[in-house]
């Protein structure tokens, strides 16, 4: 009897949506780790962060008209704290969203974003690559990961990232 190392599963969803689904045995995740895999790119394409360019100028320019019309008087420090803690929510996911990267090499995924994501290619039990050929411009391709109880998300708008992704999920 053979012992598959990997189960790959892929279904179709919303048409040509591209859902594809392992789990992995610790013997597929040390064969994957005999050929590495190795690129590195933006984790959101060029569309989104133009897109999320575009939403948070338009948020800038009419928080400046509202605030034009606000009675500053009537304006409490509660309120105003949390308007500043949502503008600063709002401006660190932009900022993250322009600069995040996403990595796999030497074993490991990694994704900079406000904090580190990092998995060990070894530690992962179950995987999920969500790819949307035509709605690859504005939802980016994604790889959602299970070490255990934990489930981490790593974006990738980068053809050699999504390449080494689907590489994962065949068990190479």
């Amino acid at each position: 009897m053979t012992h598959p190392t990997s189960e790959p599963n892929a279904t179709s969803e919303a048409g040509s949506a591209t859902q594809t689904s392992a789990n992995l045995t610790p013997s597929a995740a040390a064969a994957s780790e005999a050929k590495p895999l190795e690129a590195e790119g933006p984790a959101f394409t060029a569309l989104i962060k133009l897109l999320a360019s575009v939403l948070v100028g338009a948020l800038i320019v009419w928080g400046t008209r509202a605030s034009r019309l606000m009675d500053w008087q009537a304006f409490s420090l509660s309120a105003g704290l949390v308007w500043a803690a949502a503008l600063a929510i709002v401006l660190v996911v932009y900022y993250w969203i322009l600069k995040s990267r996403t990595s796999i090499k030497n074993g490991m995924i990694e994704q900079t974003w406000v904090w580190k994501k990092q998995v060990s290619i070894a530690d992962i039990r179950q995987a999920k690559f969500i790819y949307l050929p035509a709605l690859s411009w504005l939802i980016a391709p994604r790889l959602v990961v299970r070490t255990g109880p934990i489930m981490t998300v790593f974006y990738t708008a980068h053809p050699d990232v999504q390449r080494a992704f689907a590489a994962l999920m065949l068990g190479r």
